[in-house]
Formats: C-alpha cells, sequence, structure tokens
C-alpha cells in the first residue's frame, strides 16, 4: 500500500470531526504524543500479545460504525473515488440491505487492520510527525482495503443470486438437504449423520456457519440455527449458500471420471 496521502488523512479527519475543524494544537499534540507511546509500547511486543489484541479490537470497534454508517450513505464510494481506486459501476450492487452493508463492513475493517499493522505500525509508515491519529490512519488504511473487499462480495452476491435462479434438477439435489436429523434414534442414521458432518464441515472455514450446520442437523429451523449461531436467519441462509456453491463444485470434481470418480 502507498503512504497514506497528508491531505487524505486530512479529508478523513474533517469528515470524523463533523466538519466542525481540526483540535486545538496542544490538544492535537498530546494526543499524538500519547499514540507515540502506545506505538512504542505495542512495537515491544512485537504487534503481538495481549496488549495488541486489545488495541486492536479498539480500532475495530471505532472502525466498524464508520464503516456501516458509510456503506449506507455511499460515502465510502466518494472516499475510495478521492484516493483513485473507484469502484466500477458494473460491480455495485444497489439495494444491498442491513445485512450485506454489515458484512462488508466487518470483512473491510479486517483488512483495514492487518493493512495498518503491516504498513503503519511494522514499516512504521505511521509517525505522530504525520499530524495523523492513529485512529483516522487505522480509517485511512479501512478506506484503502474496501475496493477489493467490495468487489469479491459484489461477484459471491451475483453467484448467489445466479444459483438460486437455477432449479436443480432431479439428479442435483441440495448437498444440505442431505444431513440427516440427530434426533432420530436410528443407529443407522446416527451413522449416516457423522459420515455427512465429517464430508462437509471441513470444507465450511466459517466458524459461525458450521455452528448453524450443527444445529440445523440437530433438527432446528433455520430460524432457530441462525439465532444459536448468533446471526439473523438471513445472514445464516446468505453464508450457506457459498456452502452449496463450493460442496457442488466439490461433488462435481469427485464425480468426474477417473481416480476416485465412477468409470
Amino acid at each position: 500500500m502507498l503512504p497514506l496521502q497528508q491531505q487524505e488523512l486530512a479529508d478523513i479527519e474533517h469528515l470524523l470531526s463533523g466538519g466542525v475543524g481540526l483540535e486545538a494544537a496542544a490538544v492535537r499534540a498530546a494526543r499524538l504524543a500519547g499514540d507515540a507511546r502506545v506505538v512504542d509500547a505495542l512495537r515491544a511486543d512485537g504487534f503481538n500479545g495481549p496488549r495488541y489484541r486489545k488495541f486492536a479490537g479498539q480500532l475495530m470497534a471505532y472502525g466498524w460504525p464508520i464503516m456501516l454508517s458509510w456503506n449506507s450513505t455511499a460515502e465510502i464510494f466518494r472516499q475510495t473515488s478521492l484516493i483513485g481506486r473507484p469502484v466500477p459501476d458494473r460491480e455495485i450492487i444497489h439495494g444491498w440491505d442491513r445485512d450485506d452493508r454489515s458484512e462488508v463492513a466487518t470483512d473491510t475493517v479486517l483488512a483495514g487492520l492487518e493493512l495498518f499493522r503491516t504498513h503503519a505500525l511494522e514499516n512504521g509508515r505511521w509517525t505522530p510527525e504525520g499530524g495523523a491519529t492513529l485512529t483516522t490512519y487505522y480509517v485511512g488504511a479501512c478506506v484503502r482495503s474496501f475496493r477489493p473487499v467490495y468487489i469479491r462480495w459484489s461477484r459471491e452476491h451475483m453467484t448467489r443470486q445466479a444459483m438460486a435462479a437455477i432449479p436443480l434438477g432431479h439428479d442435483e439435489a441440495d448437498p444440505l438437504d442431505g444431513i440427516p436429523d440427530q434426533r432420530a434414534a436410528d443407529p443407522y442414521h446416527a451413522a449416516a449423520l457423522q459420515d455427512e458432518i465429517d464430508r462437509i464441515l471441513p470444507l465450511v472455514t466459517d466458524a459461525q456457519v458450521r455452528i448453524g450446520i450443527g444445529w440445523r442437523a440437530a433438527g432446528c429451523t433455520q430460524g432457530e440455527a441462525a439465532a444459536m449461531a448468533n446471526l439473523t436467519e438471513k445472514a445464516l441462509e446468505r453464508r450457506l449458500s457459498r456452502v452449496r456453491v463450493k460442496l457442488r463444485a466439490v461433488t462435481a470434481r469427485w464425480q468426474e471420471p477417473g481416480e476416485g470418480g465412477p468409470r
């Protein structure tokens, strides 16, 4: 990532302050000196460990509502255009709902944190002499991270929409429909359940989806499983759609002629 430019950071600072202007020089100097002490302490820990995790959590807690708000007002698209990283019009999904905006905001603050850690902290590109606070610099890193995060989400969204529009054939059942009800007492069904879960879970890296699949297998409704996974029902279904796409691709490979496939 190119170093964040002073004007870019000044614009973000002005926006975050609500347009009321910068702090008094003495207050600003004290904040920057405090930020420098924080960075020195984190550097002594190798930017790792409990203190760094607490610091990272505070940064993300600060950045997430900003990204969510900017997603809702389209301010984030203006910001990315201002720094020469606009989202192409063909990638923009109009009418995305709060769950969508929340998902993108979460991915953006996570990607922004990695960028911030690598470039601002480990590479030493943040300095108090630059004039930007750590929080402003972090928000700038989130803005820089938004474009690839959004494009990835947009393409996944369009893929899910396309998959949803294609009816399953008689010989193409939903892979998740094959999970038997765990409440069945029949040992055969219990063994079948374990086999299906063993096959599916290695392909699922999302911890909340793993929880949701487990509760669905236990006989819960989609809404109940979503609540147990701390997701909305729509968010769980959206993530399960990704799993279905992955499972169909894997199943198709298993069924190809050759090693391990039918002959």
